[in-house]
């Protein structure tokens, strides 16, 4: 696959950072997205090399290896508060006073490449008591302590699942100090927070970076006792000039890059399908005795810009602060100055709450995820002293928790020719491709059993990285064409990269670039000369939102008889068919070539309607809850989203809302909710998921109109998730008549259950028969991933259950015989297939084998080999097997084309590619490219990554000649 851009991205947005621990916030933001990212535990990485050559009756040849694959394993890292191992530094500061509870926010991100468990201590002395809450997002407790202690013993959480790859665990440390404490201390007491995976799992992880220990400083004082958190929401105060806040959405869209938006404040804004915009509202509580001056800042990520005069401080409800210096309400000193927020209030009396709310535009930087949309706003805990102002606040030495944006990505999917732009290919009526040459490849002419080749491009007009699953629909090519899909060199078959659902793929593109791909159609050799018009139709449907599709068509006009060559060289530029532009051979070549019960991470919709029985129009509120108390929280990992309408699409792209609407007196309106289980969601029977709606303005009777209802979701595993298997091995080769050929085959369960029993079928067509051919199969009875006479016929249904994990697959051979009688260029295509019966059926995955009669017979075998320390020393012979390897760990691949027939070859040339998920070694083996019984031109080993070759134009082998290539890979991490 070969990647390339077809639009200019432009990013912008500024934010000057505090000064105070920007180190931390760095760390525990994290960075934004990488191309190349330690792929997860249990990643299969691998590929089917390929080699081509020129016959003697100067037919070009596709012959294709073995698939090798090597599984990703599970290497645990971890974080808290964007720390490893011990630290002396305290990352909280919380101050109280007698009798008071403090509450310390913490965030615990799982680095490592899969799932894992953690254990969470925290100790402390002269407290009365110690527990642990999980965080609502804002700072607050959640939910039931997950455990508490009186404080002489340490509070332990003993097992808190977390997803890897970044995944978070957000929590709240809250600390009790003894009525009887008397006086002023800072700090009064510091307690350590201690984090470790569990014992199960600590082999994966070095010794030396686990506990992480974290501490937080409690200051006693008899004076005043700040505490802030910061939320997505909107105050219950009005907005400046009285008018209403935005919607408060914690997640969305950003803000579209051809927008331009307001970013003053105006009574009425609101966000459009091109501008979003959220509220942030900063909640401040003196706790102490004595009234105290605040003192907060907040500077805004690069992903958020403030909207001018939009902040409202809650003891001025209505009215807007001003942003410079001065100028505002009594008792509040704000402004607001590159991309920074400071406030100081002069007077908060002992118990008092407070809020001050802003609105900002997600900007079009906004990048998906949270990476640039996530802050946490500072603040002295104490009293900041009489010269604390905006300009000059002072110490502010404690922080909120994080409060992010979830910025979900825009996904679409464009397919065309190679001369296509993303707007050209991109069909104008969905599922049907234009007629117009950018959506459209034709191939005037192909002679019969001649393999034709669509260069494609396959656009990723979203706004994230994307991968795009190909299908083709062979339409009114005919019967016994074959097809393959390739990359851009139009060599390396495509595979499925690691996503596990079988189906071939582009691998990652990022937005705004095109990865160029090939299909191939081998067509059969007995096809008469004439006008034909066959057409296929390549699909391309989103993997992240597979409502987004695309289809781009195929066509060949004519069957040519091959007789005459026209090419504008002597030697031509390349081989038609073969090259996207070449013309030696039949021509012309082609120019241009995604229940309420559900499965984890599956959103699953529920129709609510809305009847509203008032006698004048209302708006109502929409809220979720896993409890009966509203606002509530749901299940660690779940997530509920609102859009318009029953029935509704649940896809990332359906805009989202958070209330109805207005809807008229005695009238009635409908919308979906999606509800979407964590992606690691274990199976769960009936969780009860209480659905709200809440007026926004009050009835006659003063109250504010609201009704509950209550569903449920069950969890379960889908049935793909269960039960599937996939066949791995399209293969090609070549043979003598007489003559065998043996392709090897992978079957691997990638359900979660065991599958079986199974037939092995290797179905040759009638006219094959009637000429001689047979196939049999062979399973790999010694594992030495060769067929060998060791190895069993099959000749019954395979009775033994097919169990789960690449490391269970079964390889079994096809053994092809061509009898005597049959001419050059004669072909036969077998239908492998293992079709399962019974209740435990996995389907009946198949792939083909494609032979061909030549003299010059060519096969190609494919091995691996680890190199765990990347210098050069294999730890493991080359082998066929399934091998595991840790990111950043090394694989060799040794990939030989041989000369298995009775005359020579020419023009031989051995093909790989790189896989999905790894790069080319700076460690490689001393040759990369060995002849034997060549002549001609010196094969020559070349690398454009991620493709590799070994060969030449006009060199000649001779039977039992052979091209060897050898190149290693390195894991990412």
């Amino acid at each position: 696959m070969k990647v390339s851009s077809f639009a200019a991205r432009a990013k912008s947005g500024a934010g000057r950072p505090l000064c105070q621990s920007s180190l931390f916030l760095a760390m525990l933001l994290g960075s934004g997205s990488t191309w190349a990212i330690a792929p997860a535990a249990q990643t299969n990485i691998g590929n089917t090399a390929s080699a081509t050559f020129v016959d003697l009756t100067g037919k070009a040849n596709i012959v294709t290896s073995n698939p090798v694959v090597t599984v990703v394993q599970q290497v645990g890292s971890f974080a808290v508060d964007g720390r490893t191992g011990a630290t002396s530094v305290s990352v909280n500061t919380k101050t109280g006073i007698a009798g008071s509870t403090v509450y310390s926010p913490h965030i615990l991100t799982n680095t490592g490449n899969g799932q894992d468990q953690f254990g969470i201590s925290v100790s402390a002395s002269a407290l009365s008591k110690i527990e642990v809450y999980a965080d609502d997002g804002s700072g607050n407790p959640t939910g039931a302590a997950l455990c508490s202690s009186d404080g002489t013993t340490a509070c332990e959480v003993q097992a808190v699942p977390v997803a890897g790859s970044n995944g978070a665990f957000k929590f709240v440390v809250a600390y009790t100090i003894p009525a009887v404490a008397s006086g002023s201390a800072a700090p009064y007491t510091t307690a350590s927070i201690s984090v470790s995976p569990i014992a199960a799992s600590r082999p994966l992880y070095l010794a030396a970076n686990y506990p992480t220990v974290v501490k937080d400083d409690v200051n006693l004082t008899t004076g005043a006792a700040f505490t802030m958190t910061k939320s997505i929401a909107a105050p219950a105060v009005s907005a400046p000039n009285g008018g209403a806040w935005p919607a408060a959405v914690a997640a969305g869209a950003a803000s579209s890059p051809s927008a331009t938006c307001a970013t003053t404040w105006s009574t009425g804004l609101t966000s459009t399908a091109t501008c979003k915009y959220t509220v942030y509202t900063l909640n401040f509580v003196n706790l102490g005795y004595d009234p105290g001056r605040f003192a907060l800042a907040d500077s805004l990520p690069s992903g958020l810009t403030y909207v001018t005069g939009s902040a409202v401080w809650s003891n001025a409800p209505g009215i807007a602060l001003t942003e410079a210096a001065g100028g505002d309400p009594a008792n509040m000193d704000y402004q607001y100055s590159g991309g920074r927020i400071t406030a100081v209030i002069s007077n908060i009396p002992g118990g008092n709450s407070q809020s001050l709310s802003f609105v900002v535009l997600v900007n079009s930087s906004a990048t998906t995820g949270t990476a640039n949309t996530t802050n946490v706003a500072y603040y002295n805990p104490s009293d900041a002293g009489p010269t604390a102002t905006s300009t000059t606040p002072g110490n502010l030495n404690a922080h909120t928790s994080t409060t992010p944006y979830v910025v979900q990505g825009r996904y679409g999917v464009a397919l065309g020719s190679r001369s296509s732009t993303g707007s050209t290919a991109l069909d104008t009526t969905h599922g049907q491709p234009n007629a117009g040459a950018g959506d459209t490849t034709t191939v005037a002419s192909a002679v019969a059993g001649a393999i034709v080749k669509f260069e494609q491009r396959v656009y990723n007009t979203g706004d994230s990285t994307d991968t795009v699953n190909l299908s083709v629909d062979p339409q009114t090519f005919p019967q016994g064409t074959t097809f393959f899909l390739f990359d851009s060199s139009g060599a390396v078959l495509l595979q499925d990269t690691g996503t596990g659902d079988g189906v071939q793929d582009t691998g990652p593109i990022r937005p705004g670039e095109y990865a160029t791909v090939v299909l191939a159609a081998v067509l059969p050799a007995n096809l008469p000369p004439g006008n034909v018009n066959y057409s296929a139709v390549l699909k391309g449907t989103s993997q992240s939102d597979p409502s987004k599709s695309d289809t781009t068509k195929d066509t060949v006009s004519a069957i040519a008889n091959g007789l005459v060559d026209l090419t504008n060289t002597d030697k031509g530029n390349g081989t038609s068919g073969l090259t996207g532009d070449g013309d030696a051979g039949p021509g012309p070549s082609p120019l241009p070539t995604t229940t309420n019960s559900t499965s984890a991470g599956t959103p699953t919709a529920f129709n609510l309607y809305v009847a509203n029985h008032d006698s004048v129009a209302r708006t109502y509120t929409l809220a979720a809850s896993a409890s009966q108390s509203f606002p509530g929280s749901l299940p660690q990992g779940w997530s509920v989203r609102f859009v318009m309408n029953a029935n509704a699409s649940c896809a990332p792209s359906t805009p989202q809302i958070t209330d109805t609407g207005t809807v008229p007196a005695n009238s009635q309106m409908a919308v979906t909710a999606c509800v979407t289980p964590a992606v690691n969601q274990v199976p769960v029977t009936a969780q009860k998921i209480y659905f709200r709606v809440t007026a926004t303005t009050a009835a006659e009777s003063g109250q504010l109109a609201s009704d509950t209802k209550t569903d449920a979701v069950t969890v379960t595993y889908s049935t793909a998730e269960r039960f599937m298997a996939t066949l791995a091995g399209n293969n090609s080769g070549e043979l003598g008549s007489p003559g065998t050929v043996v392709y090897s085959h992978l079957l691997q369960n990638i359900g979660r259950e065991t599958c079986g029993p199974y037939t092995l079928n290797a179905a040759l067509s009638p006219n094959d028969l009637a000429a001689g051919w047979t196939a049999a199969i062979y399973l790999d009875s010694d594992g030495n991933g060769q067929w060998s006479a060791a190895d069993s016929l099959v000749t019954d249904k395979i009775t033994n259950p097919l169990l789960p994990g690449v490391d269970k697959a079964q390889r079994f051979f096809v053994r092809i015989y061509a009898p005597g009688n049959l001419t050059a260029g004669a072909m036969s295509t077998a239908t492998v297939s293992a079709v399962f019966d019974g209740p435990n059926s996995c389907g009946s995955p198949s792939v083909v084998d494609l032979t061909t009669v030549n003299l010059g017979s060519v096969r190609v075998y494919k091995t691996q080999a680890l190199d765990e320390n990347c210098d050069g020393t294999k730890v493991s012979p080359f082998t066929t097997d399934v091998l595991k390897v840790k990111p950043g760990g090394c694989i060799s691949y040794h990939v030989m084309a041989k000369n298995e027939g009775t005359a020579p070859v020419s023009n031989v040339v051995v093909k790989d590619r790189v896989p999905a998920y790894t790069r080319l070694s700076g460690s490689q083996p001393p040759q990369h490219c060995v002849s034997v019984g060549i002549t001609g031109a010196t094969v020559s080993y070349t690398s454009t990554e991620p493709d590799v070759s070994c060969g030449s134009d006009g060199n000649v082998m001779q039977p039992g000649g052979s091209v060897t290539l050898d190149y290693t890979v390195t894991v990412d991490q």
